[in-house]
């Protein structure tokens, strides 16, 4: 019956309507979604329509409204592996968006392995992509690489010219993070000969200011305007604002080389005006950077104002990811003391039931004896695991504390950072400890399965156990707690 009867009339926690989504206009489009499940999922119709509804939020930018539905699907029983794989995608996408990377990985690692389970290629070389750009957002480039350079393997033998040519586009930003300029330029070239293929204008375009910002790395100023000139009433006249705002960037950045004066500044101004349009704080900071080098020279009381535009736009960027991972840390700390306050808890229950039974039964010593260390053990390694976490969260803080936030802020991250939290020997098998270290340096799966002569399931069977026993969730929280154990050996 149409996902019983709606979940019994779904109800939602008030917070998390809004004037532009209040409960008529949830419970319509839930309405709509059940019963497009029921066709489409049958017996996990109601996992599906709580997808298609944080599908729905997340497209409308209510992220609150997303996550609810999201953890609705996730804690679900599901058959269906690949609906199981779309809500880990999405999740990943939310988190991604939130600024919570960690997370964000976490989900799309397991979305892959899920991916790689039931064997689609087309979803493994989209999970792949997807990962490749959460490190380098992340900032871990040569990790991104090995992601992204699977996806290009995949997608050759896939021959989808279009996808191709993203995957060609996301590895020319790596390897030019990565300073391997003349590869980046080749991978830029490659997806703007595919784009043109197929004539798609405006991936034309994008790829033209690719391969312009590689050029400008390698001094090639000249073939870089031209095809900056090129792309620029493109995206004029498809309104893309975030492509247009970095090419006149990228533009007021040549002609400023060139000597140029008033080129540089007609560029930099526009892309100053359409960042302000399509508020990108980002784009606009270099943008007013470029303004404040053209103008310090000549007129420094210009050149003022836009170096004060620029630093409160740094420190509004630096804020934001402040504020995005103390709430994480936050959310992440609480939980762990609960978690410790629960293990004492149940550990001082476990010892009073085993006085007890002892004084009671006095023959049943022996098993309960046993089963008192079988828990004991068990409590050992969930707080072996917690003490772990702990650590790793505290890594976290340390780098936190040594950005760019106020001092205040910093102080407290490192009072909180100094606090002492022991880190435990957690028993590894001597096959995941070669794992763990293989993972630690930048291997992938594959790579791990081909230089240990094992199947790339068995390495992925091994991380999970890994993950399990140090309480963590993904590949960065491993090379945290790796580097960390190096560092205390």
């Amino acid at each position: 019956m149409i996902v019983t009867v709606l979940l019994m009339l779904l109800t939602v926690p008030y917070e998390l309507y809004s004037s532009y989504c209040s409960q008529e206009t949830v419970d319509s489009v839930y309405t709509e979604f059940c019963i497009q499940a029921e066709e489409e999922f049958g017996k996990d119709a109601s996992v599906g329509a709580d997808y298609f509804m944080a599908d729905w939020a997340y497209g409308v930018s209510l992220l609150d409204l997303s996550d609810y539905f999201l953890d609705r699907a996730l804690e679900s029983d599901v058959d269906d592996i690949v609906l199981r794989a779309d809500c880990l995608s999405l999740a990943s996408a939310v988190a991604r968006l939130r600024g919570d990377l960690t997370s964000a990985i976490g989900y799309a690692e397991e979305c892959l392995e899920i991916d790689k389970e039931s064997g689609n290629e087309e979803n493994i070389s989209s999970s792949l992509n997807n990962i490749a750009g959460l490190y380098m957002t992340y900032g871990d480039a040569e990790t991104a690489r090995k992601y992204i350079d699977e996806a290009i393997d995949v997608e050759k033998k896939l021959k989808r010219n279009a996808y191709l040519a993203v995957r060609y586009g996301v590895a020319a930003e790596i390897y030019l993070h990565l300073g391997l300029q003349n590869e980046a330029l080749s991978f830029a070239e490659e997806a703007f000969t595919l784009d043109s293929l197929d004539n798609r204008a405006g991936k034309i375009a994008v790829r033209r200011s690719q391969m312009a910002e590689v050029l400008m790395e390698m001094g090639r100023d000249k073939e870089a305007l031209v095809h900056l000139e090129a792309a620029l009433p493109v995206f004029r006249e498809l309104n893309n604002l975030n492509s247009l705002a970095i090419s006149l960037a990228q533009t007021g950045e040549i002609y400023m080389r060139m000597g140029q004066v008033q080129n540089a500044s007609a560029s930099f101004e526009e892309c100053v005006k359409v960042c302000q349009e399509s508020d990108n704080i980002y784009i606009e900071s270099r943008g007013r950077n470029g303004l404040w080098n053209l103008y310090r020279d000549t007129d420094p009381r210009k050149a003022v104002l836009h170096l004060e535009r620029y630093v409160e736009l740094q420190a509004e960027l630096g804020n934001d990811t402040a504020t995005e991972q103390m709430q994480a840390f936050n959310v992440k700390y609480e939980t762990l003391k609960k978690e410790q306050t629960i293990a004492i808890q149940r550990q001082r229950l476990i010892w009073a039931g085993a006085l007890v039974a002892m004084l009671i039964v006095l023959l049943a010593l022996a098993s309960v004896t046993i089963v008192l260390k079988i828990r004991a053990a068990k409590a050992v390694e969930q707080k072996n695991a917690l003490l772990v976490k702990a650590n790793v969260d505290k890594d976290r803080i340390l780098a936190l504390s040594r950005m760019n936030i106020p001092k205040e802020v910093s102080s407290e991250l490192q009072d909180i950072a100094s606090r002492e939290v022991s880190m435990p020997e957690v028993r590894l098998t001597s096959r995941e400890i070669e794992i763990a270290e293989l993972v630690s340096t930048g291997m992938i799966s594959k790579e791990i399965a081909d230089k240990l002569g094992i199947s790339q399931r068995t390495v992925e069977v091994h991380k999970r156990n890994i993950f399990k026993k140090l309480g963590i969730n993904n590949t960065v929280e491993l090379m945290r707690y790796m580097q960390m154990r190096f560092e205390k050996s």
